[in-house]
């Protein structure tokens, strides 16, 4: 067991849609927040959150349903995380992405008003008065979803525990939030959205052993408005302009030569940026000058940008089409290809 944990964190490694910040990191204000439309998923459709996602079967399955929607999976436990991107990867779903983070971290990684909606599926009810703050439905972790959720934005809460069902819907009474639907047993009730149509790997086990589902759809006051942080408007202006510098680099390589997204972090006086530079190339696309995305690969030839292009194949046929080799997603003859922007630009 401790064995397969370990191989499943290195795969987490090469997942594109898998972020998994150092402390630090989010600590300077995420690269993400405010620019997950725009830097990751390249669109301005809604973005829906999963707490505690498991293995990912909501994101994966509300993502297949709802092209029109981006969807990011949370959860701290990298072992869990790894079905649901493994998924998502293995079936090109480029609208859901997965968080490596504490649910304490959220206002760190998305911005005021960033999300549209929230699911806490089968949370640890935390039965201990003493814990109560550690639930997630608990007014501490409330404020939080309130800061980031859009006026209008809905949370839907669904458990198997009847305790923490009884518990949240006094929190949404004594803070007078609006309470739209509630059930103690889902399955039996008239609802018509989406929460009986996705079962998770413990739901099936909690109705295996006849346990009703209880299940929560409400939202905070609509009127809320809120103003950006001056610190992170200038963080987002600064890794504006790192993108201008990934840019300007990409645009040298020459055709049917590559690069690496460390060999350009490298080069920019950067070396542990080399994922933000992934995250420059997945913004490319949007970009209104002609960025060849397709020329940066990781630092062994493989492929892991394909999924930001408009087919999972077209990454392949442009470097094809420039006589550079790939197979089953990795460049033959890497080393041949290789162009370092340190040695090529800086003997200039």
């Amino acid at each position: 067991m401790a064995k397969k944990k370990l191989q499943r964190f290195e795969e987490n490694k090469t997942f594109y849609n898998l972020f998994q910040p150092e402390y630090e990191e989010v600590e300077k204000v995420f690269f993400l927040k405010g620019n997950w439309n725009r830097n990751f998923f390249n669109n301005q459709n809604p973005i829906v959150i999963e707490l505690g996602c498991g293995k990912g079967e909501y994101s994966i399955g509300l993502a297949r349903k709802f092209a029109g929607k981006n969807f990011i999976g949370i959860d701290r436990k990298g072992a869990r995380i790894w079905r649901g991107c493994k998924t998502s990867v293995e079936e090109s779903l480029i609208n859901v992405a997965f968080l490596r983070i504490r649910v304490e971290l959220l206002e760190k990684v998305f911005d005021r008003q960033e999300v549209s909606e929230i699911w806490i599926t089968f949370p640890d009810p935390h039965p201990k008065s003493k814990e109560s703050k550690r639930r997630l439905t608990s007014p501490r972790f409330l404020k939080i979803y309130q800061n980031i959720l859009a006026p209008g934005g809905i949370i839907h809460l669904k458990t198997d525990n009847g305790d923490l069902f009884d518990y949240t819907l006094e929190v949404i009474r004594e803070f007078n939030y609006n309470l739209h639907y509630q059930t103690k047993d889902l399955y039996k009730s008239a609802f018509g959205g989406e929460a009986p149509k996705i079962q998770t790997f413990y739901e099936r086990m909690f109705l295996d052993e006849n346990t009703q589902i209880k299940y929560l759809l409400f939202s905070f006051d609509k009127s809320s408005k809120f103003k950006k942080d001056r610190a992170e408007v200038k963080s987002q202006k600064n890794n504006e302009s790192f993108f201008e510098q990934v840019y300007s680099v990409v645009k040298l390589v020459p055709r049917g030569r590559v690069t690496s997204y460390g060999a350009i972090a490298s080069y920019l006086g950067s070396a542990g940026s080399a994922r933000m530079v992934g995250w420059a190339m997945n913004a490319s696309h949007s970009h209104p000058e002609d960025i060849p995305a397709h020329r940066v690969v990781n630092r062994i030839g493989v492929l892991t940008g394909k999924h930001h292009f408009g087919s999972p194949l077209m990454m392949q046929q442009l470097l094809e089409n420039e006589g550079i080799r790939v197979v089953d997603d990795q460049i033959i003859d890497f080393e041949q290809y290789f162009w370092d922007p340190l040695k090529e630009l800086l003997s200039v």
